[in-house]
């Protein structure tokens, strides 16, 4: 809180003002994030397919994090240890909604369970996240890594019967 207090060049006081607790302004820092991922999400209209709007999201998300690299890493790494931080995610409702979307299209097979989903992609993302903040230098491309973990949770494991993606 104090680097945040001598980066707004105000006191420390009226840090606190805005954000009693530390896990406050993490969920601020993250809605905003949020916020800007979701209009990226959806930039191409929403009959985009689930597969390009969870890849233009994370992909904003990496953009994001690249270009405040230092901010982020000490965002992600301070929030690691607070419960807050895990409760029911935020992140994970906003994918288990694009989810259910998907499957009130048809793209998606309705008896997948849209909260696990967006769950797994939600761990996934900040487990990732959380990797690629704990290296200097990123030790990989967060965007793409995320962007393979889509495929990953949309194509699944097991054996394709037609050609490999």
């Amino acid at each position: 809180m104090e680097d945040i207090a001598d980066r707004a060049d105000v006191a420390r006081a009226t840090v606190f003002n805005h954000f009693p607790r530390k896990a406050l302004f993490l969920q601020e820092w993250a809605r905003k994030r949020r916020e800007e991922a979701i209009r990226a999400a959806y930039a191409g209209g929403r009959e985009s397919s689930v597969r390009e709007i969870f890849v233009r999201y994370f992909t904003e998300l990496g953009v994001l994090s690249d270009a405040s690299r230092p901010e982020s890493v000490a965002v992600i790494l301070g929030s690691v240890g607070l419960a807050e931080t895990w409760q029911r995610l935020p992140l994970a409702v906003e994918f288990a909604g694009i989810v259910a979307e998907a499957q009130r299209r048809g793209e998606i097979d309705p008896a997948v369970h849209a909260d696990r989903v967006g769950r797994l992609l939600s761990a996934s993302y900040y487990v990732t996240l959380t990797a690629w903040a704990s290296e200097e230098p990123a030790p990989f491309d967060l965007a793409q890594e995320m962007a393979g973990t889509v495929d990953l949770v949309l194509d699944g494991v097991l054996p394709r019967t037609g050609p490999a993606r």
